[in-house]
C-alpha cells in the first residue's frame, strides 16, 4: 500500500496516526492524506484564514505544515464541513477559541499555584507536627 494510501479507510475516511513528531514538517500531498482534506481546499483556507493558518515554505516556495497547521486545517474542516458553518462563521469561531485559551492558561496557572501553596503548608505543618512530637 503507497503512503498515501495508508491513512484512508473505505468511504474516504481517514485516520490519523497515533503520534506525530511536533517537529516534523509536512507537505501538502500528506496534509492531504492525513485530513482528508483536498490539496486545493488546503490553498484556499490558506488565503481564508491567513491569521490562523501560515505554513512555512522551502526555497523552491513549497508548503510545509507543522502539526500545528493540520490541527487548524482539521478544525476549520470540522466547523465547515461538520458543524455546517460559514467561512466567516468558523473564522470568528477559531478568533473566539484562541482568545479565550490564554485566559485558560492563566487560570489552570493560578489554580496549579494555590495546589503548591496548600501543598507546602500541608508538609510544612506535618514536618512541624514531627519534630515538636
Amino acid at each position: 500500500m503507497s503512503d498515501c494510501n495508508k491513512n484512508h479507510l473505505k468511504g474516504g475516511d481517514t485516520v490519523r496516526p497515533n503520534k506525530m513528531p511536533e517537529d516534523t514538517l509536512y507537505s501538502i500531498a500528506q496534509v492531504n492524506a492525513i485530513t482528508g482534506v483536498a490539496k486545493p481546499t488546503i490553498r484556499f483556507w490558506e488565503k481564508e484564514f491567513q491569521e490562523f493558518l501560515r505554513p512555512l515554505r522551502t526555497q523552491g516556495n513549497q508548503r510545509r505544515y507543522s502539526r500545528d497547521d493540520i490541527d487548524v486545517i482539521e478544525k476549520i474542516n470540522d466547523l465547515v464541513r461538520v458543524e455546517g458553518f460559514t467561512l466567516e462563521g468558523a473564522r470568528r469561531k477559531l478568533d473566539n477559541e484562541l482568545q479565550r485559551e490564554p485566559h485558560n492558561a492563566a487560570q489552570e496557572v493560578d489554580q496549579l499555584a494555590k495546589l503548591a501553596d496548600t501543598m507546602s503548608d500541608y508538609l510544612l505543618k506535618k514536618l512541624l507536627d514531627r519534630t515538636t512530637a
